[in-house]
């Protein structure tokens, strides 16, 4: 992703990079990002394992890493007073909302904008459809992911959960036991194989049919994209609080 995003912003003309940061003991450390991204010369930015660096010289910063790194970024964002943009999934224990009282913070499990207008879709089927229809949830990545179910399946079971007006945490259930699926239960299926990038389904379904949203991503430049753009907005807002890919589609 850290690739992705260098080269959407090498090719945006209303940005300018100003730093990048890469984890503790990365090769890359130190090198130019030109020849990193495939560029055949120098940009004259190098890579640091400092975040206080980058956010010092910074407007806005992008991040996706890990939940760790991502609380440093957070610790950084307030010192510094910089918005952050983050797509780090599996930050279970994080209060965003503590951090964004203080500066702009936008979250989001998927920065896809189709996964997003995706979403959208996904409420408005879960307030159509109401409770005459069972919602399963199914995620496939690639079989490096360590979060399961994925952060944006996870986000698909609140939106529905929202609109069915039940409590997400006491309604979701995986298939890995032998109980009986229950009445208004929001239900997971997950896989994991090969370098599967991120596919996405959401079904309502009754006795008579079934209802499937889906999405698939074919390449990151869609996640990165997605984030230029949240950080573009997000720097021209400016006002503290916790944002999401949502308040842009």
């Amino acid at each position: 992703m850290g690739k992705k995003i260098l080269n959407e912003l090498i090719t945006n003309t209303k940005v300018e990079i100003a730093g990048a940061v890469a984890r503790l003991g990365s090769e890359y450390i130190g090198l130019d990002i030109g020849p990193i991204v495939g560029n055949n010369c120098n940009l004259g930015i190098k890579i640091t394992s400092s975040i206080s660096e980058v956010f010092e010289s910074s407007d806005v910063v992008i991040d996706f890493t890990t939940k760790e790194c991502m609380l440093e970024c957070l610790k950084a964002a307030v010192k510094f007073k910089k918005p952050l943009v983050s797509g780090t999934t599996g930050i279970e224990g994080l209060n965003l909302k503590e951090y964004a009282a203080k500066v702009p913070i936008l979250w989001s499990a998927n920065m896809s904008i189709g996964v997003n207008v995706l979403l959208k879709l996904v409420k408005e089927a879960a307030k159509l459809l109401g409770n005459e229809y069972d919602v399963e949830i199914w995620e496939m990545h690639h079989n490096l992911k360590k979060d399961s179910p994925s952060g944006t399946a996870i986000e698909f079971g609140k939106a529905v959960a929202n609109a069915a007006k039940v409590d997400f945490e006491l309604n979701q259930y995986s298939h890995n036991n032998s109980n009986i699926r229950g009445k208004g239960g929001i239900g997971f299926a997950v896989s994991r194989g090969g370098g599967v990038i991120g596919d996405h389904s959401v079904m309502f379904v009754n006795s008579d049919e079934r209802v499937e949203l889906n999405h698939k991503a074919i390449d990151r430049t869609t996640f990165a994209r997605g984030a230029v753009q949240a950080a573009i907005w997000l720097c021209e807002n400016k006002t503290p609080g916790l944002y999401s890919m949502q308040d842009l589609v």
